[in-house]
This record gives C-alpha cells, sequence and structure tokens, in this order.
C-alpha cells in the first residue's frame, strides 16, 4: 500500500487529479501526444471523448515520439498507476511512439501487467484477436528495421573497404614508428623503453612489436 501511495504522489504532479482507489472498478485512461507545443490534439481529444473517456482521464503530453515510452514523463506517469483490468486507449499507434520496437515492447508490458491497449482509430484492442495480430505485426516491423540496419551498416563497412578505407581505431603509432619500434627490438631493446622512445603505452609498443610489416606487391 505504502508504495502505491508513492507512485500515485509522484503521478498527480503530472495529470489531473481522479486516480482510482486500489479497490476502485477498472478504467479507462486516454492518452494524447503532438510532437510541439505549436501542434494541437483536438483531433484526438475529440476521438477519446466519443469514446466515453473524461477529459480528467486524460493525459496529454507535447514531446516527440521518438522518445522511448517509459522516458516521456507524463505517459510515464500515467504507466505507473495502471492497475490490472484498466485500458490505455490512443488514437493511433504513432501516438504511443514513432518505434515500432518501443511500442511493442510498451504493449507487452501492458498484457503482461493485465492491462489492455485499446487503438480507436484502429478499432482495436489487445488481447482479442485482432488486437493481437497487430502486435504480431509491430514484432514483425520491428525485426525487419533492425535487420535493414544491421544490412545497411554491412554495406557501408563493405563500401568503405573497397574504397580503401582504414576502419576501427586509429593506430597511435605511424607506420615509420612501427618499423622503428621492430628495430630497436630486434637489437634488444625491451618493450618499455620502446614505449618510452616512443612515447606509447607499453601495449601499444608490444602491438607494433609483434606487428608483422606488410610485403610490398611489386614486379617480379
Amino acid at each position: 500500500m505504502a508504495r502505491r501511495k508513492t507512485r500515485l504522489a509522484a503521478f498527480s504532479a503530472v495529470i489531473p487529479p481522479g486516480i482510482p482507489a486500489p479497490d476502485d472498478p477498472p478504467v479507462t485512461w486516454g492518452y494524447a501526444r503532438v510532437s510541439t507545443d505549436e501542434q494541437t490534439t483536438a483531433r484526438q481529444l475529440d476521438a477519446l471523448a466519443s469514446a466515453g473517456i473524461p477529459a480528467g482521464r486524460v493525459v496529454q503530453e507535447a514531446i516527440s515520439g521518438g522518445i522511448p515510452a517509459r522516458a516521456r514523463p507524463r505517459l510515464a506517469g500515467l504507466l505507473a498507476v495502471l492497475r490490472p483490468g484498466d485500458v490505455l486507449a490512443a488514437l493511433a499507434v504513432d501516438r504511443l511512439g514513432r518505434d515500432p520496437a518501443d511500442v511493442l515492447a510498451l504493449a507487452r508490458d501492458l498484457t503482461g501487467q493485465g492491462v489492455r491497449l485499446r487503438l480507436l482509430g484502429m478499432g482495436i484492442e489487445t488481447g482479442t484477436p485482432t488486437g493481437d495480430l497487430v502486435l504480431g505485426v509491430l514484432a514483425t516491423v520491428a525485426g525487419w528495421e533492425r535487420s535493414i540496419i544491421k544490412e545497411r551498416t554491412r554495406q557501408g563497412l563493405a563500401a568503405a573497404r573497397l574504397r580503401g578505407k582504414s576502419l576501427g581505431r586509429r593506430p597511435t603509432l605511424l607506420p615509420p614508428q612501427r618499423q622503428h619500434a621492430r628495430t630497436l627490438a630486434a637489437q634488444g631493446t625491451p618493450v618499455r623503453e620502446i614505449a618510452r622512445i616512443l612515447g606509447c603505452s607499453s601495449s601499444i609498443a608490444h602491438r607494433a612489436v609483434q606487428e608483422v610489416p606488410a610485403v610490398p606487391i611489386g614486379p617480379a
């Protein structure tokens, strides 16, 4: 009970009053979001009102949909006090977020808490065959986006290699310095002394000494 009161106190700072008591019947909350203060939530509020959600149960927020759901102050506050049986309603998926993976994680978290998610514009609700189908589509889209990102990264690295671009961390010793390190080592100079001479760490000097020099390619 003490934990519940703490969450309610934090929540009351970011949404209107009227939070149900733990033993009250389940309720439906609405969430309306725009990206900037210059935009309006009027259409979303009209849709939520038409669905029978009173204004005192609607949380509004002006914040980018690219920010993860639980990092948005007002939505995070609402999520903290949702109870099993409650419903979270929004006009559309993109009001909950722009990242399919983040929206999917949110929907799954709500389902795990016994909270249903209702998308008014699509006429669907989680916990129903159609709602579960949409979750599956979101999961597919999220996986597809991850695959696309990985493929683009792979193609970018391959293109860089074809252009002869060096990938990874830049060497801290220039080729002549690395050759000098190998020469000193061949003369019996300790690695620590080589590092002091070249002004680098012992580990870098050791790698330079162990490095096999490239064999130049030229006419036979």
